[in-house]
C-alpha cells in the first residue's frame, strides 16, 4: 500500500505562511520519501514549511522547486528529482511507479471548482501529488491551502480528476506546452 504522509498546511502562522505552498508541499514530499521516519539529525521532525523557508532564506517571495529540493536535502537527507518540461505521460508513469511529486500549478484553473481552497486566489501555486487511482485515473492531491479554515474550504488531501490537475499544471507560466514542472520523491514502493 502507498504511504500517505500527514497533511501539512501552509497557513501555519509563520512569517511567510501564505507564500509557503512550495515549502509545505516539499515537507509532505519529504515525509513520503522517508516513509515518515525521522532522520534523527539536528533538524526538527516532522518537516515544517517554516523550517524549509528558513533554510531557503530571503524574504517572503515565492520559492522554486530547486530551492525547496536543496532545503529538504540539507534538512532531512531527502533527494528530490527536479524536472521541468515533463510530458504528462511521463509524469503519470512516475507517479504510478511509486513516486510522489510536488507539482507547480496555476490556481485560476482550480478556483472555479469544488477543490478551491482559497477563494479569490488565482496565482501560481504548488501541490503535493501522492498517488494515482487506477479505477478512474484520479490523483490524490494535497493542496497546502486545504486547511478548512472556513467551512467552505476543503480539508486535507482529495482525489482530483486527472484532467483538472493536468490543466492546472499546463497553465503554470513558463511550462512547456503539454508538460509539467515537478519535483519527484524517490520510488517508495
Amino acid at each position: 500500500m502507498t504511504y500517505r504522509p500527514p497533511f501539512i498546511k501552509q497557513g501555519d502562522g509563520s512569517r511567510c505562511q501564505w507564500q509557503n505552498c512550495g515549502c509545505a508541499a516539499h515537507a509532505m514530499a519529504a515525509m513520503r520519501s522517508r516513509l515518515g521516519r525521522n532522520p534523527n539529525n539536528e533538524h526538527g521532525w516532522p518537516p515544517t514549511p517554516s523550517e524549509i523557508r528558513n533554510r531557503i532564506g530571503g524574504g517572503c517571495d515565492g520559492t522554486n522547486l530547486q530551492e525547496n529540493a536543496a532545503a529538504v536535502a540539507h534538512l532531512y537527507g531527502v533527494i528530490m528529482l527536479v524536472r521541468y518540461g515533463v510530458p504528462w505521460n511521463t509524469f503519470r508513469s512516475l507517479i504510478i511507479s511509486g513516486r510522489g511529486a510536488v507539482v507547480q500549478i496555476r490556481y485560476s484553473v482550480i478556483a472555479p471548482t469544488r477543490f478551491d481552497a482559497s477563494p479569490g486566489f488565482t496565482g501560481n501555486h504548488a501541490v503535493y501529488v501522492n498517488e494515482r487511482r487506477s479505477s478512474d485515473g484520479a490523483y490524490y492531491v494535497y493542496d497546502p491551502l486545504a486547511d478548512h479554515r472556513r467551512s467552505s474550504i476543503p480539508q486535507g488531501p482529495q482525489w482530483w480528476p486527472a484532467t483538472l490537475l493536468q490543466r492546472a499544471a499546463y497553465a503554470m507560466p513558463g511550462t512547456s506546452t503539454g508538460c509539467v514542472n515537478a519535483s519527484f520523491t524517490r520510488d517508495t514502493e
